[in-house]
């Protein structure tokens, strides 16, 4: 089957923008595209020249965060299946939608009868947009390594089909990463001025802070600034809701790699770090099958604290900066998912547009 067709991508978080990017190069020029109004993404559509060929797209509000009621959640999310609804039916072209982990574009479709509708998720945790996405799904895709015992609803629709590996291994470039860092690592040490021998030695870790928002972020985050005051590595901070409007904010998977580590609460950062070979501290109570699957294919890399107690922190903290000491070694991709997902979704474009 061909495969290019006229499709409306839902982007609803900026790790959408990576995964879909290269389909969307590699799509149809009647490609229409739906995105969530979060200040990440928005600072990434304005810096796409190069990343995205241009189509047309809408805007729409997110009914999620711990500030909107259940009554204002509910409004927001009929506003934006009519919105989109009516974005559907100015382009009469368009007969696929693809989402991930955005149900309310998949009933939409369906109201708008388009005949593919295809959910993708691997966060268990993300139960509301599983039982959307089963009322108007006509394909569901799930990682292999998801937790069975859990939204067991989903994983036993006859929709479901599942795809080897971890998304980031779909649109990671590991070899420029590790470029990146051979080119970077001594201007990071420069860059670190007025500092003792001692202190210019220590490792230099990428943090990133969530501050939440999701659906399921509120049971999952963990306030840990307190602990990591202390911790004897130089910090390059940033969070989940800065607005890197440049055009660098596209190249923050592959810039992560120059870092002699990682620490996050993102499991989407904890999972492209390791692919990179990057020792990483993930703080967060969340659980995930892919992180599952990274700890068996790296148990080297990847560094876990689910509690919010901070007792023998410091032991694991120490692990992860030992690691931090020895020669990286890189992790193998799984090549199998590239053909997996050009089969369901179309052909991958990894080149960028000149």
């Amino acid at each position: 089957m061909n495969r290019t067709i006229p499709t409306c991508w839902v982007i609803d978080h900026p790790a959408h923008f990576q995964f879909f990017a290269p389909f969307i190069r590699g799509g149809h020029e009647d490609d229409i595209l739906v995105l969530s109004s979060r200040p990440e993404v928005q600072a990434m559509f304005r810096a796409r020249e190069g990343h995205l060929p241009h189509r047309p797209h809408l805007w729409v509000d997110r009914p999620v965060g711990a500030e909107i009621g259940r009554f204002r959640r509910l409004i927001l999310a009929r506003k934006r299946i009519q919105t989109v609804r009516s974005f559907l039916r100015e382009h009469p072209l368009v007969n696929r939608v693809v989402v991930k982990g955005a149900s309310l574009e998949i009933l939409a479709a369906k109201k708008e009868k388009r005949m593919e509708r295809i959910y993708i998720s691997d966060t268990e945790s993300n139960h509301i947009a599983h039982r959307l996405a089963l009322r108007g799904a006509t394909s569901i895709l799930l990682p292999e390594s998801w937790r069975k015992g859990e939204a067991t609803r989903i994983v036993t629709d006859r929709r479901v089909k599942y795809y080897p590996g971890i998304l980031p291994e779909l649109y990671l470039d590991i070899e420029q990463g590790n470029s990146m860092r051979n080119q970077a690592m001594s201007q990071l040490r420069e860059s670190i001025g007025g500092m003792t021998n001692e202190e210019s030695a220590a490792p230099i870790v990428f943090h990133r802070r969530i501050i939440g928002g999701g659906i399921h972020d509120r049971g999952e985050i963990i306030d840990y600034q307190d602990w990591i005051r202390d911790i004897p590595v130089h910090f390059i901070h940033t969070k989940e809701s800065a607005i890197e409007a440049t055009d660098g904010v596209w190249d923050m998977p592959i810039q992560i790699a120059m870092f002699d580590g990682v620490l996050t609460g993102s499991t989407t950062t904890a999972a492209e770090a390791v692919i990179h070979g990057m020792p990483t501290f993930l703080i967060s109570k969340a659980e995930r099958g892919f992180l599952d699957e990274l700890e068996i294919r790296r148990p080297d890399l990847l560094f876990r604290w689910r509690d919010t107690l901070s007792d023998d922190f410091a032991a694991i903290t120490r692990d992860w900066i030992d690691t931090m000491n020895e020669s990286r070694r890189p992790f193998q991709i799984q090549k199998d998912i590239i053909t997996f997902f050009e089969k369901e979704l179309g052909p991958i474009n990894k080149s960028k547009i000149e």
